[in-house]
């Protein structure tokens, strides 16, 4: 049979044109069962279960509707009384150029129109070349360029397909529908965590919202779809989840709701919707991770790093960095694990209206981990540094005194945390206060400044440099 196919035409083409007698297309349609696993990095596991009818001895199976940016070596088939003789992932796509560089060589019809009596006329040609989307042609005895009308092919050039498609070569032990399975890695497809965090007037309290982020960059939609994502850093080579069945955890709702199920895989996290999506090409989604009220926070300002003892003689007004912090437990309200992502935190005014206050990253936090959030450093508390002594013992060693006068502009008392490091060895002589080791060169001072008031603090260490 000959095919008259032009070019600019929308192709509706299935694979078995291409060799009806040999090759057996299995689209979409019948698909039994679709699971997406996405996976931090930029990558997703596709585990595409299809209906397929299969004769006793070899068959030819064609997948269509499979990913574009589909890992060919990461493919694993399944299916009961079969054996994978070779497969094939076919990408040479039905296209323009495509059709254009396959049938260089071959004869074609032109058709063109003529400019002075808009008579259409229709001859063979031969496409010798194509560069630069323009083919070059021989009609007769001449060679034509920049051609006005349009080609039309006799037939399909070999081995170019309508959409990506796999080809499995099978041998089967009998007559029958089977459901055969691929699994496979895809790049091109994605999620991150977003969170939306609100804090009541106390700042004692927060609403937190977490939001999935899909985003599918190949050319295939995932309709109908259990949803799974993987929270940790994989290394690339996880084709071992194919071959794993996910058992769904219902999470307690009286802490923290949630559309997803979640259980511990391994040293990853793995979250599942508890319904079927549709993940479509080319498409951003959200999808609902948590929703948790009144989870408990602390507001805390701290003051790190403004004072280098060996050098410092005076320091002007710095302002604290203003941290929030919460414990992911189930009595503080969550108890969730969570993915990495970033947390936006938010305030009602005084008419009830939603001010941004700042925002932060999170790494994956395991339940009863502490969170961390910098917002950003406050308006109206204020701390300023002066040496006050210094005296050197020795070649390596000195001592050193220091004041900090700590400002607050609010109508509330407010606590404070100053940190300082110290270098080499050292040893506190005295302070106004008294501080609490950090570690063994950091120490920490929680120092309370009165509403519109001042609180000083001093203190003198000896510095050994060997």
């Amino acid at each position: 049979m000959i095919y008259k196919i032009l070019l600019g035409s929308v192709f509706a083409l299935q694979i078995s044109v291409l060799n009806a007698q040999e090759i057996e297309t299995v689209t979409s349609v019948s698909r039994d069962n679709l699971t997406v696993t996405i996976y931090n990095q930029g990558i997703g596991l596709i585990k595409d279960e299809r209906k397929v009818p299969l004769k006793k001895g070899r068959n030819s199976i064609a997948f269509s509707d499979i990913s574009n940016q589909m890992i060919p070596e990461s493919v694993f088939v399944s299916g009961n009384g079969i054996a994978v003789l070779e497969q094939n992932f076919n990408y040479d796509l039905l296209t323009h150029d495509n059709m254009m560089r396959k049938a260089i060589g071959s004869t074609v019809d032109i058709e063109w129109t003529n400019p002075a009596t808009g008579e259409m006329k229709m001859q063979e040609a031969q496409i010798l070349a194509f560069n630069d989307g323009e083919p070059v042609l021989k009609v007769g005895n001449k060679i034509e360029t920049k051609y006005p009308g349009r080609i039309l092919f006799n037939q399909i050039p070999k081995n170019l397909w309508s959409n990506p498609t796999l080809i499995l070569d099978l041998e089967s032990k009998q007559d029958s529908e089977e459901k055969i399975g691929i699994s496979y890695l895809s790049q091109g497809i994605n999620w991150k965590a977003d969170y939306v965090a609100v804090l009541n007037d106390q700042n004692n309290k927060m609403d937190l919202n977490g939001l999935v982020t899909l985003t599918n960059d190949t050319k295939v939609s995932y309709e109908d779809a259990t949803l799974q994502l993987v929270a940790g850093t994989v290394n690339v080579g996880v084709e071992r989840f194919a071959r794993k069945t996910a058992n769904m955890m219902s999470m307690d709702s009286t802490v923290a709701s949630s559309s997803m199920g979640t259980e511990q895989l391994g040293d990853y996290y793995l979250y599942t919707l508890d319904r079927p999506t549709d993940i479509m090409s080319n498409q951003t989604k959200q999808v609902s991770l948590l929703n948790s009220e009144n989870v408990k926070v602390q507001k805390k300002y701290r003051f790190k790093g403004i004072i280098n003892v060996a050098y410092t003689t005076e320091v002007k007004e710095k302002k604290p960095f203003v941290f929030l912090i919460f414990e992911n437990k189930k009595e503080d309200g969550l108890g969730l694990p969570l993915p990495k992502g970033t947390v936006r935190v938010y305030k009602k005014d005084q008419n009830d209206r939603l001010v941004f206050v700042g925002e932060d990253n999170i790494n994956h936090t395991a339940v009863q981990q502490e969170v961390r959030l910098m917002l950003g450093q406050a308006f109206d508390i204020t701390a300023q540094a002066k040496r006050i002594t210094y005296k050197q013992i020795g070649k390596d060693v000195y001592e050193v005194g220091f004041e900090v006068k700590f400002s607050n502009a609010m109508n509330t008392l407010t606590q404070v945390r100053f940190e300082q490091y110290f270098p080499d060895f050292w040893r506190m002589l005295s302070e106004s206060r008294k501080s609490v080791k950090e570690n063994s060169n950091t120490v920490y001072w929680d120092v309370e400044i009165p509403a519109q008031g001042e609180t000083i603090l001093t203190f003198t260490v000896q510095i050994n440099k060997k």
